[in-house]
């Protein structure tokens, strides 16, 4: 009888594959043929790393909780941003992220960027101390080390003086992390969420932080040493933060306080809402300093991130430079790039030099080469290069929590800021020019002439892309 039963759900996990899930063709032929060869362990697989199940249930608990948001949860400044200093190929970005995105035009009148932890701790650090009335932050991974305890530390003695401190990061993300790291915080007064707490592929990876509604940060950091250029082998660690001021942080203080209302439990509901209905909106100087964020995941279910990619990417002229610890786009990504290249547009794609993974740099190596054949330049970072971005011309770039990799382009939880002002695109340019200098060119020679190893598990990973 048991048997039988097993058979049964194996049947309708197939036939849902094929006609409920609604996959890429090439996906959904990937999972129906590891399902019948590997009959009951593929079944697990699926359900483990390919089912979208936890993320529709998701977004529909969410939606849900929305219903009963405060009425004030949306904390965005009443005054619009202009549109007329931008550049055609920027307000073509812009409009598409307005209307397919939902994404609100907005602007900030300072930003920072931070390319090591050692300086990005130093300052977010600087700032909760100086903290008054609230601190919340979502990471993707919150690590057991001097660095996650410190950041916990800090966080303790602004909740025992009042301040509002709220914490989010990913469940499985942080297994490793113990709960007893926390505990001070909560005891203070703090509260701490592991978020969705389920055994899948889709994750929450981003990272938001809003302090006092005046300051924010995104980008590819999370808390740990290895940031901070103390890992043994993946050393040294380039990564990019970016630290805001002015009316963009009412953006990602939404982002995130939505996000804090989905995942805390029924006995917190009160209070949370409670507290945000009390918040007051901030009054911002408008800048032209124009910029928009997008966040990919449960909130939609349109693939924004990788739209808003394509977008950026049709829309460069001369040269488009990317820098990733991955490199495995998805096919219409991967097309746009080999058309603009062959357009004439010069594209620069910066990767480890450092193995991310012993699955994932073969495959990483593969998909250079194909933009290689079509004249690309592709540098290997001298260390590992942990950074997001991405910058068109000199008048756009784009910092976030997005690796360029099918999961963070269509599944993850992710956000990432476009930024339309020209002196911060030109700063990022030289920014990414001094990385280019850290850097060993991966020419289309060196593609051709790549071991039989390597091209032995390129052909073993490659089918697995679309799960990476």
């Amino acid at each position: 009888m048991l048997h039988l039963m097993l058979f049964v759900i194996y049947i309708l996990l197939l036939l849902m594959v094929i006609f409920v899930e609604r996959k890429r063709p090439t996906e959904a032929l990937l999972w129906v043929v590891i399902m019948i060869f590997l009959p009951y362990f593929g079944t697990i697989l699926y359900l483990v790393f390919g089912s979208t199940v936890a993320i529709k249930l998701t977004a529909v608990i969410r939606k849900k909780k929305l219903k009963g948001q405060p009425y004030n949860l949306e904390l965005l400044p009443s005054a619009s941003a202009p549109e007329s200093q931008l550049s055609e190929a920027d307000i073509q970005v812009v409009r598409f992220n307005t209307v397919y995105n939902a994404s609100v035009l907005t602007c900030c009148n300072q930003a920072e960027f931070y390319t090591n932890g050692k300086s990005h701790y130093t300052q977010l650090f600087k700032d909760i101390r100086n903290a008054k009335t609230c601190i919340f932050i979502e990471f993707y991974t919150i690590h057991h080390d001097l660095i996650g305890e410190k950041l916990t530390e800090l966080l303790t003695e602004k909740a025992k003086e009042g301040v509002e401190v709220w914490v989010m990061c990913d469940f499985i993300a942080n297994l490793s992390t113990p709960k007893k790291m926390f505990q001070p915080l909560v005891d203070a007064g703090g509260k701490v969420v592991r978020v969705k707490p389920y055994f899948t592929h889709y994750r929450s990876h981003r990272k938001i932080v809003s302090i006092d509604q005046k300051i924010a940060y995104i980008g590819g950091m999370n808390i740990g040493k290895q940031y901070a250029n103390m890992d043994e082998v993946k050393n040294p660690w380039r990564d990019t933060q970016i630290r805001l001021e002015g009316a963009c942080v009412s953006v990602l203080n939404t982002y995130f306080l939505k996000d804090w209302l989905c995942s805390i439990r029924r006995c917190d509901w009160q209070h949370a809402t409670g507290y945000i209905s009390q918040m007051k909106a901030e009054t911002y100087e408008m800048t032209s300093s124009l910029c928009q964020f997008i966040v990919g995941g449960v909130d939609t279910d349109k693939e924004a991130v990788k739209m808003c990619y394509l977008s950026m990417i049709r829309s460069a002229k001369t040269r488009i430079r990317i820098q990733s610890p991955y490199f495995i786009p998805d096919a219409s990504v991967l097309d746009a790039l080999k058309t603009a290249a062959a357009s004439g547009v010069e594209i620069e794609l910066m990767i480890p030099g450092i193995k991310a993974s012993f699955f994932l740099d073969p495959v990483t190596n593969y998909y250079s080469g194909q933009l290689l054949e079509y004249g690309t330049k592709v540098y290997k970072y001298k260390g590992y290069i942990h950074a997001k971005t991405m910058v068109i011309d000199d008048e756009l770039c784009c910092v976030g929590s997005v690796n360029m990799d099918m999961r963070s382009l269509m599944v993850d939880d992710e956000v990432c800021g476009v930024f339309y002002e020209n002196s911060l695109v030109q700063k990022y340019n030289k920014i990414y020019d001094k990385d280019i200098l850290e850097c060993i060119p991966y020419t289309w020679k060196d593609f051709q002439e790549r071991s039989r190893k390597e091209r032995a598990l390129e052909s073993i990973f490659l089918p697995f892309a679309p799960l990476m």
